[in-house]
């Protein structure tokens, strides 16, 4: 942390007066408060790759950024960091049980940041951009829009593949499968086909690859999750087609 608490400062010309460890799965992700010369508090996040340089990331966020879709701004990056302002929100995860924000806001918002990433860089009229990690933890929503987090790599799917995959970690997060979290993954699915041209006059999506994806997703939840394998391999056998889409 020190190194990366030294670069901010140098880079940025701020004193850090406090720093603390997120957590992060594959890298090292800091949350920083800092005092500018004026007096002035700002707050910042720095992640360091472990594993990788951050061109990559820092090539896709500002491209995204270009084309007006919500991602963090890159403020100061060197081949191991990536210094970004600090994004006041709520993560999806803590959304499904936060009462006090209204959830047909946060779907909707939800569905329009999917679309409008889906729209940029279409490769054929099946195939779009999709995020390669569909974790809850990288989606924050600022109680007006939502920002997407982690871009060290993309991939290229049919739309179908995110909504299906964030379906998934929608139903195998705590607590799992409960019966109000179908009706969240029915309301995005609608809210995202309702967004497509025609404005859901007619569907667009294909539930049976949605069907396809949150399946994998499930099934890779449960390869990783030793202690829950059981569990979650059973919930996948019980899964119904028809109430996941609210058909029943």
């Amino acid at each position: 942390m020190e190194d990366c608490v030294n670069k901010l400062e140098q880079a940025l010309g701020v004193k850090v007066v406090y720093s603390e460890k997120r957590f992060s799965r594959h890298n090292n992700v800091f949350f920083i408060e800092a005092v500018t010369a004026s007096n002035v508090t700002q707050r910042y996040i720095i992640k360091e790759h472990v594993n990788s340089s951050t061109g990559n990331e820092v090539f896709i966020l500002n491209a995204l950024n270009k084309q007006g879709i919500n991602v963090p701004d890159v403020i100061w990056h060197d081949n191991n960091i990536i210094i970004m302002p600090y994004i006041q929100g709520v993560l999806l995860g803590d959304l499904l049980i936060d009462i006090e924000i209204e959830e047909e806001l946060w779907i909707g918002e939800l569905a329009k940041w999917l679309r409008k990433l889906h729209g940029y860089m279409n490769i054929s009229s099946q195939v779009c951009l999709c995020m390669s990690n569909l974790n809850l933890r990288n989606f924050i929503f600022d109680g007006r829009k939502f920002y997407g987090l982690d871009f060290e790599s993309v991939c290229f799917y049919p739309p179908e593949r995110d909504l299906g995959g964030i379906c998934a970690f929608v139903l195998n997060n705590h607590p799992m499968f409960e019966n109000w979290k179908y009706r969240i993954c029915n309301s995005l699915i609608r809210a995202y086909e309702a967004l497509l041209p025609g404005g859901g006059s007619m569907t667009k999506l294909d539930h049976d690859a949605i069907w396809f994806y949150l399946i994998e997703e499930l099934k890779a939840a449960a390869g990783r999750r030793a202690n829950q394998r059981h569990y979650l391999n059973a919930k996948i056998e019980e899964l119904s087609y028809d109430k996941f889409f609210g058909n029943d």
